[in-house]
């Protein structure tokens, strides 16, 4: 947990002044829940009396304004009682940026917190990139506690030359350097991004196979095509893609396919493997004598 607004300074009890000769009498110390409730009682009266403001103001016709008064007046004795913002904390905060929280947030200290509208604060922070979800409670008497719920990075969706950042739901994350996301794989296609996080699972089922992942197409509305980083092609079907990633994980182990000279694998044929070979293979293929 962070605190969001580094409020500092505390406040000293004044020193009580010396008696005369009689000895001084020992007190017990006075609840700390006794001053609060004090302060308390004092905001409630001026509430109670604000009722009887509210009900002269209706039958004089100044009811809009005379509210706008005893509301600030209300607020601002709350806030003299103890009502009042001290401290921000923050929890669940990684990428969101602290200054663009901070202004979201909007607060100062000494704001009376019972003037605080948290649904109209809450649309505002969760406006920022990073933040999916938001929770912002009093905690009273002087603390708000802003509780985050970040968008995790899934993949970096190309389109042209353009790359941006999107989250576990296909939701693109704007504004963002993406140099520091660069091992993230790339997914190309309009669809591609709310798609991606079901490709991924898929390709997980086979951990050695997806550490070689370094982009995923969706193809036609209907299919992928995954591209690995020795630059390979693997056209998976769209009927039981899962099976045919496991098939080619298999043909990978045991004889060693995603090592040759190929370009691409085409695994969209059921019990098929048609691999296209680079130009350099087709013509050794070609040359008199070598076995291939």
């Amino acid at each position: 947990m962070r605190l969001l607004t580094p409020f500092s300074g505390s406040k000293k009890a004044p020193a009580k002044a010396k008696r005369g000769k009689a000895a001084p009498r020992r007190h017990r110390p006075a609840p700390a829940w006794r001053g609060h409730l004090l302060r308390f009682g004092v905001a409630a009266v001026v509430i109670v009396g604000a009722g009887g403001a509210i009900g002269w103001t209706v039958q004089s016709g100044h009811l809009t304004r005379a509210w706008s008064n005893v509301t600030t007046g209300v607020l601002q004795v709350t806030a003299d009682a103890g009502l009042a913002i001290n401290d921000v904390l923050v929890s669940g905060r990684e990428n969101t940026n602290r200054a663009a929280l901070l202004e979201q947030v909007g607060v100062q200290r000494g704001t009376p917190i019972l003037a605080i509208d948290l649904a109209e604060m809450r649309a505002r922070v969760v406006d920022l990139p990073w933040v999916k979800d938001a929770r912002i409670e009093r905690r009273l008497p002087d603390t708000l506690h802003v509780t985050l719920v970040e968008r995790r990075p899934l993949a970096l969706w190309q389109r042209g030359r353009d790359f941006t950042l999107v989250d576990q739901d296909g939701v693109a994350i704007d504004g963002q350097d993406i140099r520091k996301f660069h091992d993230l794989p790339i997914v190309i296609g309009e669809e591609a991004p709310k798609r991606a996080a079901g490709a991924l699972a898929m390709l997980s089922s086979e951990p050695d196979l997806l550490q070689r992942v370094r982009a995923l197409t969706w193809v036609s509305g209907r299919r992928w095509t995954i591209r690995l980083n020795n630059g390979m092609d693997v056209e998976l079907p769209e009927v039981d893609p899962a099976g045919a990633w496991t098939h080619l994980a298999s043909l990978a182990r045991e004889h060693g396919v995603l090592e040759r000279d190929v370009v691409t694998i085409d695994l969209r044929i059921p019990d098929q493997l048609i691999m296209r070979v680079t130009p350099a293979a087709r013509e050794r293929a070609r040359a008199p004598g070598e076995n291939t």
